[in-house]
Order: C-alpha cells, then sequence, then structure tokens
C-alpha cells in the first residue's frame, strides 16, 4: 500500500494503521462498520483499548491523507459514517480503479476490431500492477472476493493483451508472453487456445499440437473432464493447416456510425479478432421469425413515441443473445448494449455503465449529466449498494432517465441489457426505475434473461409488472427449423427423420444442436436418428442444470436415467433409496426447471423433456454402477408390479444404448 499527495510519497505509519487504509480502499466509497476494522486489525481478539487506538490511527492518517486541511474542518478522504469509516474516492485517485478502467476502456477498443488501441489500454491498466491487491489485508473476509475479482480481470486481461498481439501479426512476441502464462496457469483453456494458435502462425506446428496434447491430459487428471469444442476444433485445423488460421492484418478501425454502436464487457474469447470464428448455425432468425416480428412492431411503437420494454427469456443456449445481436445490426438506429460477464462478479451499476459510455460514443455532442458523469468516473458506483429501490439513489437513477430518454428526442433509441439474471441489485433496480419512462418515450428496452434462474429476479419481474413490459419466451427450435441448420454444418441435406433426431436429442436448443452437429461433422454423417456422442460443452451444461438442483437429484435422476426415459418415481425412489416425498419434492424443481414432465395419463409416471440431460447422466455413470443400479430397478419394479402400484403397460423405453 502506498500513497501520494502532490507527488510525494507518504508515511503511512505503523503496520496497523497500514492495515486500516488497505481495508478501506479495498471497500472504497461502502461504509466499514468499527466491529469489521477491529475484528481485522487485532484478528478477532481487540483489547478492551482497541477503540481508542483505532481512532488515533483514524486521526494519524487523515493528517497524512489530507495535510492541508483546516483544524475542526470536517474530513473528504476518510469520513465518519454511521457506526464507521468510508474512503471517499470523489477526494482521491485509486490505481484498481484505474487499472479497471483500462480494462474496460480495452475491450471495447477489440470489440470495435482496433488490436492498438487495445493493446495500449491493456499494457496501461497493466503496468499499475506490482504484486497481490490489497497486500495487507487480503486474508480478511471483506476483501477475499475484491482480491479475486481483481486477479481473475487481470488474467483476463493478460489474454486479451495477447490475443491483441496475434491480431497485430506479434505471432513469436505472443508465444513468448503466452508460454509463461500457460505454465503459470496450466488450465485456464482459452490461454492455451492462444497459445496453440501462436505457434502455429510461428511455424512451430508440432509445438502447437503439444499444446493442445498437455492441456487435454490436465483437465482430464485434474479434473477429469474434455477440453471445449473450441480446443478440439483447433486441434483439427491445425492438422488439417487450414487457412483461417494464418494471420490477416487488421483492418484499419473506421469511426462507428450511430446505428452501430454497441457497449460492453464480453468475454475474453466472445470476439477476439484474432481467432477464427466459430461455426454458426446459419441465420440465427431461423424458427425465431415471431420473436423478429415482435421486437420490430416493438421499435416501431417507439419511433412513434410509444416506447416499449421487452423482456426475453429461454433457457440456456436458447438463442437469445445470437437474436438479440441479430436485431441490432439490422435496426437501423443506435443500440446501446451491456451483459453481464458470467465469469466476473458484476460491480454495483455496471451493467448501466457499459451502457452509458456507448451513448456518450454515440452522442459526444451531448455530454452526460453530472450524475451520470460521476458515475462513469467511478464516483457514484458504490452509493446505491445496500439501499432499497425506495431509499436508493434517486437523484442518479432519474438523470440517468432523463438522459438516455433525453437522447430518444430526435429518433428511435434501443437498450439491450443482456443476461440481467446476472446483474447486480442497484443494475436491476435502475432497470425498474428507467421502465416508468419508457411508455413516453422514444426508448425500446431489451431486457434478456435464462429462465431457469427467473427466481433470482422475482422481485424485478414483480417490479416491472405494472410497467406493461413485453414478454418473450425463446423455446426450442422445431424439426423443420432444425434442417437449415445442421443442413449448413453438415454441408448437405438432412433428411427429415436425421433432423427429428437431433431436434429431440437437443431439446431444439439452437447452442445444443450447434455443438452437436459440428461434433458429428467432424467425424460422421448424423445417422437417421440423429445419434452421437454427447459433445462435452453439451454435458457439462446438462450436468450443471442437475447440479443447481437439490441435493438428492443428481442420484434420484441417475437412477432415472438408468431407467429409461420415461419411468415410475415410485420405483426410481426405491431404487435411489430415496423417500418418496423427497423424490416428488426433487421432481417438482426438476419440473421447473424444465428438465421433467409428468405424465398426463399415467399417475405417477414422468419422462425426461430434455433427452441430453438423461444421456449425460447416464454417460457419466460407470458400467459397473449401471448394472448394479438395472438390477435394484428391476427388483423394485417387480415388486410395484406385483402389488398393482405401478401403471399397466410396458417397461420403460431404453434412452441409450444398456452396455
Amino acid at each position: 500500500m502506498q500513497a501520494w499527495v502532490s507527488g510525494r510519497m507518504l508515511d503511512l505509519g505503523t503496520p496497523k494503521q497500514r492495515t486500516l487504509l488497505a481495508l478501506l480502499v479495498s471497500q472504497a466509497d461502502r461504509a466499514v462498520t468499527t466491529d469489521v476494522i477491529l475484528e481485522a486489525l487485532w484478528e478477532g481478539n481487540p483489547p478492551p483499548s482497541a477503540m481508542t487506538s483505532l481512532q488515533a490511527y483514524v486521526a494519524k492518517l487523515r493528517k497524512v491523507l489530507e495535510p492541508g486541511r483546516a483544524p475542526r474542518t470536517p474530513a473528504t478522504v476518510l469520513r465518519t459514517c454511521a457506526r464507521g469509516y468510508v474512503l471517499d474516492t470523489g477526494a482521491v485517485d485509486v490505481d484498481v480503479h484505474r487499472f479497471v478502467a483500462h480494462a474496460e476502456a480495452g475491450r471495447r477498443a477489440r470489440d470495435r476490431e482496433d488490436p492498438r488501441q487495445a493493446l495500449r489500454e491493456f499494457d496501461a491498466g497493466l503496468a499499475l500492477w506490482r504484486g497481490q491487491p490489497f497486500a495487507e489485508v487480503s486474508g480478511v473476509p471483506w476483501v477475499v472476493p475484491e482480491v479475486a475479482r481483481l486477479e481473475e480481470v487481470r488474467l483476463s486481461v493478460v489474454e486479451m493483451r495477447c490475443a491483441a498481439l496475434l491480431a497485430l501479426g506479434a505471432h513469436e512476441s505472443a508465444v513468448a508472453e503466452l508460454r509463461a502464462f500457460v505454465k503459470a496457469h496450466p488450465l485456464r483453456e482459452y490461454g492455451c487456445e492462444l497459445l496453440s494458435l501462436a505457434m502455429y502462425r510461428a511455424g512451430r506446428q508440432a509445438d502447437a499440437l503439444d499444446v493442445l496434447r498437455t492441456v487435454q491430459a490436465s483437465l482430464s487428471e485434474e479434473l477429469g473432464v474434455d477440453p471445449t469444442l473450441r480446443l478440439q476444433r483447433m486441434r483439427q485445423r491445425i492438422l488439417n493447416q487450414d487457412p483461417v488460421l494464418d494471420w490477416q492484418p487488421a483492418p484499419a478501425p473506421a469511426a462507428q456510425p450511430a446505428a452501430a454502436v454497441a457497449g460492453g464487457v464480453l468475454p475474453s474469447h466472445a470476439s477476439a479478432p484474432s481467432l477464427p470464428p466459430d461455426d454458426t448455425t446459419g441465420d440465427v432468425s431461423v424458427g425465431r421469425e415471431a420473436a423478429v416480428r415482435q421486437l420490430t412492431e416493438a421499435l416501431a411503437a417507439a419511433e412513434a413515441r410509444r416506447g416499449r420494454l421487452v423482456m426475453v427469456s429461454g433457457e440456456p443456449g436458447a438463442g437469445k443473445t445470437g437474436l438479440l445481436r441479430r436485431f441490432a445490426e439490422r435496426s437501423g438506429v443506435p443500440v446501446f448494449r451491456g451483459t453481464c460477464d458470467e465469469r466476473i462478479a458484476p460491480s454495483p451499476l455496471s451493467l448501466w455503465k457499459q451502457v452509458l459510455r456507448a451513448a456518450d460514443a454515440a452522442f459526444p455532442r451531448r455530454p452526460a449529466p453530472g450524475p451520470v458523469a460521476e458515475l462513469l468516473k467511478g464516483v457514484a458506483a458504490q452509493a446505491t449498494v445496500g439501499t432499497d429501490a425506495a431509499g436508493g439513489d434517486r437523484r442518479l437513477f432519474d438523470a440517468v432517465a432523463r438522459h438516455l430518454t433525453g437522447l430518444s428526442g430526435t429518433g428511435a433509441l434501443v437498450v439491450i441489457l443482456d443476461h440481467v439474471h446476472r446483474a447486480d441489485p442497484a443494475s436491476l433496480r435502475m432497470l425498474v426505475h428507467l421502465a416508468k419512462s419508457v411508455p413516453e418515450s422514444r426508448l425500446l428496452l431489451i431486457a434478456s434473461y435464462r429462465s431457469d434462474e427467473a427466481q433470482s429476479l422475482a422481485g424485478t419481474l414483480a417490479a416491472l409488472s405494472g410497467a406493461e413490459a413485453t414478454r418473450m419466451e425463446l423455446r426450442g427450435l422445431t424439426p423443420r427449423d432444425t434442417r437449415v441448420p445442421a443442413g449448413a454444418i453438415t454441408g448437405g441435406d438432412v433428411s427429415r427423420r436425421t433432423a427429428e433426431g437431433l431436434c429431440a436429442r437437443s431439446g431444439g436448443s439452437p447452442f445444443l444442436l450447434r455443438e452437436m452437429v459440428g461434433l458429428l461433422a467432424g467425424e460422421q454423417r448424423p445417422d437417421e436418428s440423429g445419434a452421437g456422442p454427447v459433445p462435452a460443452p453439451d454435458r457439462e451444461v446438462a450436468l450443471y442444470r442437475v447440479e443447481r438442483l437439490p441435493e438428492p437429484a443428481a442420484e434420484l435422476l441417475t437412477v432415472a436415467a438408468v431407467a429409461g426415459r420415461y419411468f415410475d418415481v415410485e420405483v426410481v425412489a426405491e431404487a435411489a433409496s430415496i423417500g418418496i416425498d423427497t423424490a416428488l419434492a426433487v421432481l417438482d424443481r426438476a419440473i421447473a426447471a424444465g428438465l421433467i414432465d409428468e405424465d398426463g395419463q399415467r399417475l405417477g409416471w414422468f419422462r425426461f423433456t430434455d433427452v441430453l440431460v438423461a444421456e449425460a447422466l447416464y454417460a457419466t455413470t460407470g458400467r459397473m454402477r449401471r448394472g448394479r443400479l438395472r438390477l435394484r430397478i428391476e427388483a423394485a419394479a417387480g415388486r410395484a408390479w406385483a402389488t398393482g402400484r405401478a401403471a399397466a403397460g410396458p417397461a420403460p423405453a431404453a434412452i441409450a444404448p444398456r452396455t
């Protein structure tokens, strides 16, 4: 921890004074109670004189931090608040905040395909690092999440910096940087992907393949998982010496037209210009004609000063982000986008800062009002933390609403908030607040979220119920829709029966369909049933959906998967040694998550609605355990049928080869 005033380094005093300052800086603009401070300074055992000592430390730090402050005037840096103290960043500059600002600026430059500017921003941010953040208090429970967040951002910036080097043709420099990075972080697959690409472009094909073999072995030995489909495709492309891997000079950055401005922090692998693009499923509008029509009608209403709020939901991989991106590209009006990165915990109002920065770029002659400008500088970012909707920073929220609706005065604007189920509470309160101003403006506000995580938005959705929001749920593609993208990936016609099989296995999910057909296309044509191995990304998604259910869910559904796609709950519960009431409670949650359906004809019978979930559970169960489970299922079924408990009819149909 170091501090300067007017270019002069300060003497921060004793270790406890330094620890106090580090704690306050780590929680900048947030009140830290004296109880937390005493716990941190004396490691849970403060002496009777601790409060007197704390007050002395505060007085000395104030004298050092504000040497020119007149006697008996209020402190502006280290302020007293209810039950504790707060460090006010309105009066100081914190390098941590500057690092995050450089990281976000670099991402924006990367997204507009300006690798030179991205590299400058990333270098400026990384130059601020001198070691572990907040080393004096890195073990304090309040500080641990912030340290982890900053470290994750730093690793992402290193990866994105190397992607920028590759985009500029600096392959050898990227190899040198990435070899050290991958050695320190061997399980970060994006870094390994970049290193293999850098080595290939540097004429080291064998070394590039060795990188992929090493990460595959590490993932298998340490985590028991396969590499992502991106790494598998990278290996195949290197073996085939695919021209798509060859370096092409980055295009000169063009000025962004107002109709195509988009802001937002994306995952580092989402749009890196130096990597070959993923295979696509063709036009994301296929099977989404009704959704596109609804969005187009909402935009037309906004043009007529009847602004709309549209809430778009769907299961993971349903194509929400792709649909909104395509709509934004074709809208013909300015689009401001904010998204929540699933790998990084959101900071307060981070979603709206992305939107407002994009608005600033699109309207340079319409400067943001004071409160909004303060938010973008980080001054007001923490002000809304811990408050409820009624007691939030109304001044800031009103200013944001006036600013965005004011910009729409001369023509329609679109604000897209993607993945709001991951948004911070302050961003959600801002969404509710702005929704009240939308109907009388030319603003089209679109928010997307995962339907299986709608519970985290229960309060927000309830608050929006009076906002006349349009609700859109993206459901699975039909077999007819499936034939178009499947044919585009395989490079030929796909029969109706094959499309039906693929649609059944993927549940109509564009993401799962793309991964499934992509894997099959690299090995063999899909057979008439659409069958084939469950791709690793699909398996991970399926198992993640099961892990989100209550504790006995994995065991119960594993037994059900061995039984078949259709199963009798009493038989499966007995075979799993789970009480029937517990089993029914688990199935209620599985039904709500869209994994299971109840048979409308036979009481007590259920079926997997998502075949890939059943197949993933079956595939990850060992052969010997599957055999033992079958014996228990058969015994339980025999007892059930003998006593007449089970409905008459054939045994459940198999969902996978019983080997």
